[in-house]
């Protein structure tokens, strides 16, 4: 760029035509910086917004819950669930639905899974069960509040009666 000046007393100065398109540059500098702020903000977003979207389907279908071990007993008036996760399982929470059908289940209880390489044993208990037969299933819960998976029903059975006589010690026993 060609620089024009005036002869001053204590020099050269920059006439006012140069100050003027000194300050347009400057202005223009300032608008190109936010412009390319701007720009790489959009690209930024577009580009998270992209992948961070999961494929559309038209409904997510929960796969099969599995544990090493499960294990559903009636004793003494309660229903005790018991179940070893298998290792490497994430956190999450578990949900226990009861149901009296087997068509509509209703959730009763909450436990919080803990993400563990190890085989992790939880229990839980229902200390008001339905009278007759009951079907337990566990449901999984990811941290974002989608169903990862449940696991098939089980049934259990209450007595009508806990109480019985033993005919050989004549005791009046709990079932």
């Amino acid at each position: 760029m060609k620089t024009i000046t005036s002869p001053t007393q204590d020099g050269m100065q920059p006439t006012r035509k140069f100050q003027s398109l000194k300050s347009k540059a400057e202005g223009n500098r300032f608008f190109v910086y936010v412009l390319e702020l701007v720009i790489l903000y959009v690209l930024v977003f577009a580009t998270v917004s992209v992948f961070a979207q999961e494929p559309a389907t038209a409904s997510k279908v929960p796969g099969k819950l599995e544990f090493v071990k499960e294990t559903i007993v009636f004793n003494s008036g309660k229903v005790y669930l018991n179940w070893v996760a298998k290792e490497n399982a994430e956190d999450c929470i578990y949900v226990i639905e009861r149901s009296s059908d087997g068509k509509e289940f209703e959730p009763v209880g909450l436990k919080e899974g803990i993400g563990s390489p190890l085989e992790l044993l939880y229990s839980w208990v229902d200390t008001k069960p339905l009278a007759g037969t009951s079907q337990y299933r566990i449901k999984q819960i990811n941290n974002e509040g989608s169903l990862v998976a449940e696991a098939n029903a089980r049934s259990v059975s209450s007595p009508d009666n806990p109480l019985y006589i033993d005919k050989n010690s004549r005791l009046v026993q709990v079932k």
